[in-house]
């Protein structure tokens, strides 16, 4: 990307924007087509009944085909995304480990040990929780750190008077709905499973004891 400082914002505007009008069109022809009460009955499985009612046994197919590509999309991401913070971490000397954590493949540079991690955590996840509720928790603690890169903004906004690569548009009312958006989020979760919401809480809360300990052995190494 040649000009991310023009053309970011302008993707992303744009992506956010296609994705909420086709969930709400999605949303329109559900209820148009399903009562309210027969949705509530379906649950899951609302979206299938749909495509198969309207396209016939085909529909189901070319649901789950869909489905399929989404979720291949989303995983190529997170592959790409979740191994790269690990190694940058790592390459802090953020983490136990780290020598190996940090390590890259030295034709490709790709982080093979925080990949491997990566998808280890993953797999134990897995099998000690159901997969929907996992979902459901770790959007729970992704929205935690969105918001605190939501605040970030102001601290940032604040410390770089003089010159920013990049000016939030609609400062700070932008900022703001972000802001409540995530605690819409965070608070809704916290009210409908809060056993989950505090395990999830306890488990990021244990990095930061790990993280600091961490640091401050390489301090006494560099001494």
């Amino acid at each position: 990307m040649k000009n991310p400082q023009k053309l970011l914002p302008r993707a992303i505007i744009a992506g956010i924007t296609a994705v909420l009008a086709i969930y709400t069109l999605i949303t329109i022809g559900i209820f148009r087509f399903i009562p309210a009460n027969q949705i509530h009955q379906l649950g899951e499985n609302t979206t299938t009944y749909l495509a198969n009612a309207v396209f016939g046994a085909i529909g189901g197919k070319i649901l789950s085909i869909g489905i399929i590509i989404s979720i291949m999309g989303t995983l190529n991401g997170k592959m790409l995304t979740f191994p790269r913070i690990v190694y940058a971490m790592a390459k802090r000397g953020d983490l136990p480990f780290s020598k190996y954590l940090a390590y890259v493949t030295p034709k490709g540079k790709s982080p093979v040990v925080a990949t491997l991690f990566i998808v280890l955590l993953a797999l134990l996840m897995m099998i000690f929780f159901d997969p929907d509720h996992l979902s459901d928790l770790c959007v729970f603690t992704v929205y935690c750190f969105y918001l605190l890169a939501f605040f970030g903004i102001f601290i940032l906004r604040k410390k770089n008077k003089a010159e920013r690569p990049f000016s939030t548009p609609l400062y700070p009312f932008v900022p703001i709905i972000a802001i409540l958006g995530g605690l819409f989020v965070l608070i809704s979760e916290l009210i409908n499973d809060p056993a989950g919401v505090l395990l999830f809480a306890g488990i990021v809360i244990i990095g930061l004891p790990i993280f600091y300990a961490v640091k401050r052995m390489n301090k006494h190494r560099l001494h």
